[in-house]
């Protein structure tokens, strides 16, 4: 039943409802002015800890890697290791053609062989071994197609290790007449695989001719002390097969044929060279001879108008050691390159290239007694022999001309020398390294390190200080007052045996970079297993 309000009464409820209304305004207004003020102070409170955090991460260090030097005086090691290739050339050359046997001349006698080299697409050639082998007609013919029976059997008389091409031609003087020979060539090459060439004629019956017997003449004219060394001059002339090399002999008494295998073979020249320079190793006097052979196998000893010479200076110091030794390998090859070494007396005479799969027998002194691998005059080396996947160690040492070898030296067992590249991370304030500490500990013992502010790199580096290298720095701020700067980079050096920290490998180092301003950096390092190269990569 609807209930029906006097006009007072309405009046009543309207004062009431608009007397609610006015509180619930009030209510509204004093709940948005508490929103409002809470809104603020959060929005000061996070503003505050926004800023306190850029200000830490703006302060912040990065590391950009870390590297460990096994040798702390700096000096490039020459023993380095390398992986062989996966794969080795072992298809032979292809091709090789001897075009034809003829005699060149009976006076003295002479057989022409003419021929076309094989080619490698591998490796390329290496070499051409020429062999005789001496028989009937019916033997040779088929004993020539047999490579292991030429190599057991047949006499070689050259090898060849340049120049191959078509049309090539060798004198061979060492013929005698009334015999029947039959010449084969085989190619090789340079990671030794060999191919027997064929032949359109190979075989010669000789008749008749004369041997060439008469031994190259020539004089010592003079002999010289020169600088650190002696200078020797002579002549020489072969009227037959011509000379094809001659043999410098030096002795500490007068040197004869009688004891001549007694002396010391200093070099081997070519028929065109007059003139050599020794560097005896000692000083006193000094005797010395030459040899001289011709293509027929005759030789003599030169005449001599001096043969001997008192040394009064010597070269009896090491040539510097090499620098920057690398290694890669290539499709079929281990390459090594080296920056050269330097030596002020003699001067280098070369390199010889050490070999072995086990690194302890290249760090001994006693390496210098084997016989090297090889020797090259030039800084550069290329190994086309290996067994693919093995890991192979060489040793590459410089002699100079007087043979003084340099000094070896291999990386250490232990990291000596921890080398950090440092810079800013993005957006952050400059670091005073003048407030950075570093601490560092290998569980044994615990470093504390500041910078030494009066030297630049590792020699900065002591037992309390840790020294800084600039890389890149484009304001030159930090080379004015060691302040690191956005877009800097630098490297930080600390001398892990000056300090008495023991990085061996699989051992364990914590290290604390703490800027003075900002979020210090905490990194713990493990040492690799292996270490096979001076710098060793950590992080």
């Amino acid at each position: 039943m609807k209930k029906i309000y006097s006009k007072e009464e309405e009046g009543d409820i309207g004062i009431a409802t608009l007397i609610l209304f006015i509180a619930i305004i009030i209510v509204a207004a004093i709940a948005s002015s508490l929103i409002i003020y809470v809104g603020v102070t959060l929005r000061e409170q996070g503003e505050k800890v926004a800023s306190d955090a850029i200000s830490q991460i703006t302060s912040s260090v990065r590391i950009l890697n870390i590297l460990g030097d096994r040798d702390v005086n700096g000096m490039d090691s020459n023993i380095i290791s390398v992986k062989a290739p996966i794969q080795m050339d072992r298809d032979p050359p292809t091709g090789g053609l001897i075009r034809n046997v003829t005699i060149y001349s009976t006076n003295p006698l002479g057989v022409k062989i003419v021929w076309d080299s094989a080619v490698d697409k591998g490796t390329g050639m290496g070499k051409e071994v020429i062999y005789r082998v001496e028989g009937d007609y019916s033997t040779l013919n088929y004993v020539l197609h047999d490579i292991n029976y030429v190599k057991i059997t047949g006499k070689v008389v050259a090898v060849l290790t340049d120049n191959f091409g078509d049309n090539r031609e060798f004198i061979d003087y060492t013929a005698d007449s009334g015999n029947t020979y039959g010449y084969a060539i085989i190619g090789y090459d340079r990671a030794g695989n060999g191919k027997l060439y064929e032949a359109i004629n190979q075989t010669i019956t000789i008749s008749s001719g004369t041997r060439d017997t008469n031994a190259p003449t020539g004089n010592i004219d003079d002999i010289k002390e020169s600088g650190y060394g002696v200078l020797i001059s002579w002549h020489a002339s072969d009227s037959g097969s011509g000379i094809k090399d001659q043999k410098i002999y030096r002795s500490n008494e007068p040197i004869t044929s009688s004891n001549l295998n007694n002396t010391i073979l200093i070099a081997t020249v070519s028929n065109d060279t007059w003139s050599y320079m020794d560097y005896p190793p000692s000083n006193g006097t000094w005797y010395y001879a030459i040899v001289g052979e011709d293509w027929a196998g005759n030789s003599a000893l030169y005449t001599a108008s001096v043969d001997h010479v008192s040394v009064s200076a010597v070269d009896d110091e090491r040539p510097t050691g090499i620098r920057g030794l690398h290694a890669e390998t290539g499709q079929y090859s281990i390459v090594l390159n080296w920056l050269p070494a330097s030596d002020n007396k003699s001067g280098i005479k070369g390199y010889y290239i050490y070999r072995s799969v086990d690194y302890l027998s290249l760090t001994t002194s006693e390496l210098f007694n084997s016989k090297p691998y090889a020797f090259v005059k030039d800084t550069h080396f290329e190994d086309f022999r290996f067994t693919p996947y093995q890991m192979y160690y060489y040793a590459v040492v410089a002699v100079d001309n007087a043979s003084n070898y340099c000094q070896l030296i291999y990386p250490q067992s232990s990291i000596q020398v921890l080398e950090i590249k440092l810079a800013l991370g993005p957006g952050s304030k400059p670091v005073d390294f003048n407030t950075v500490i570093v601490e560092l500990t290998d569980g044994k013992i615990d470093a504390s390190l500041k910078l030494n502010s009066s030297g630049f790199g590792v020699n900065a580096s002591d037992s309390s200080h840790y020294g800084m290298e600039v890389i890149n720095d484009p304001t030159g701020e930090f080379m004015q007052s060691y302040i690191l700067d956005e877009g800097a980079v630098v490297k930080m050096y600390i001398n892990a045996g000056k300090v008495g920290l023991t990085l061996t490998p699989q051992t364990t180092i914590q290290m604390k970079i703490i800027p003075g301003d900002g979020i210090p950096i905490y990194k713990e390092i493990r040492i690799p297993a292996i270490m096979l190269n001076r710098y060793v990569q950590i992080y």
